[in-house]
């Protein structure tokens, strides 16, 4: 079977690491070209991989226009997301989008609604659903082992966490903060879990209170003048069927660092993950005694009973593939994202007016 050609914008840390090193290993895709703004960056990273017979380009859109490229990836910072995926739709490719899926919540929209109108696939970097733990979880709340699940918990609460590198810093580049970076994992796991969707209003707010304490950070100090983003979240989410879901996501706070994890409480039982690796714990009571355990889960295809974020970042990588390849939808689609996107941007207005914010519009398929 033909193999599916691809194509990667952005060669950072994600673009080598998680899709250009895939992808150039990959049996059922073929990575055929990368584009940065630097060349040097493209020379190193096919160095360090050993890359072969891939072309480069500085421009996207030109990567965009290659008629070789069947599907590409859009790896770059996130005020970039929107433009760069819609211009690879509308030069009929498939897109994978890293997270966030855009800065607005109208882009969000208008990123899935076109891929959907051109018959295209749109994927999302959500890879942490590829839990096997967190497949488990999912699987008792559908079987309804959970009850009522009417509260979720999305936890990445750093210690000390800041990314000192790139344009995590540049508010118009970045989009923000923490709320741009940790949280939309650990808010998608959550309502995922959940099996919950449509948040109907928020109430949030948000500190730069840590931009200016620079000690501790394992990735080096930054220049408080150039910190323009959140250092801090925090949210009461409501959800249309009356849930509720509480995030608190942090670079930089004073406490035992919670990074990644998120819980849900249902009538019957309470289920918990954390770590890059998300193992779970699983609360319920037995024979009339309270009991907590981790349970052993079976492996997803083609992976271990057990697996962390880059396995399961390969796993994702492989279902979006053979979903190019089998006509059919990705596992993780870029409607997904749509409302981590909205609850974000609601955290800010809401943070900004000291008022609720309601979400009105929900995507429907």
């Amino acid at each position: 079977m033909a193999k599916v050609k691809c194509g990667v914008i952005g060669c950072g840390w994600i673009g080598e690491m998680k899709h250009i090193s895939y992808l150039a290993k990959a049996d059922e895709a073929e990575l055929v070209a990368i584009c940065d703004i630097d060349q040097g960056v493209m020379e190193k990273v096919i160095g360090s991989l050993g890359l072969t017979g891939v072309k480069t380009y500085t421009d996207y859109r030109e990567l965009c226009a290659d008629p070789q490229v069947e599907a590409v990836h859009v790896c770059t910072p996130n005020g970039l997301h929107y433009e760069m995926t819609m211009c690879a739709l509308n030069h009929g490719k498939h897109v994978f989008c890293e997270k966030p899926l855009a800065t607005t919540t109208e882009d969000a929209f208008e990123m899935v609604e076109t891929a959907k109108k051109k018959g295209l696939k749109l994927a999302l970097g959500h890879q942490r659903r590829f839990f096997t733990s967190v497949q488990y979880i999912r699987s008792m709340v559908d079987k309804g082992d959970m009850g009522e699940v009417y509260f979720g918990k999305a936890l990445d609460a750093r210690r000390r966490g800041v990314p000192t590198w790139g344009v995590y810093m540049d508010k118009e580049k970045n989009g923000g903060g923490i709320l741009y970076d940790g949280a939309p994992h650990s808010l998608d796991l959550t309502m995922y879990m959940m099996n919950n969707f449509r948040p109907v209003s928020v109430q949030g707010k948000t500190f730069d209170k840590m931009k200016t304490e620079t000690k501790g950070n394992p990735w080096g100090p930054w220049d408080p003048a150039a910190f323009q983003v959140e250092d801090t979240g925090f949210a009461l989410i409501t959800m249309e069927n009356g849930a509720v879901i509480y995030l608190e996501a942090a670079w930089a706070i004073n406490m035992l660092g919670i990074a990644n994890s998120s819980l849900i409480c249902g009538t019957k039982a309470g289920a918990d993950l954390q770590g890059d690796n998300g193992a779970a714990r699983i609360n319920t009571i037995v024979n009339d005694k309270m009991v907590t355990f981790s349970p052993e889960y079976p492996a997803m295809p083609n992976t271990e009973p057990y697996i962390g974020e880059m396995e399961a970042s390969d796993a994702q990588m492989q279902d979006w593939v053979e979903a190019i390849r089998d006509d059919r939808e990705p596992f993780v689609q870029g409607k997904d994202g749509i409302p981590v996107v909205q609850i974000i941007e609601a955290v800010y207005e809401s943070a900004k007016t000291g008022e609720t914010v309601y979400i009105t519009k929900h995507y429907e398929d």
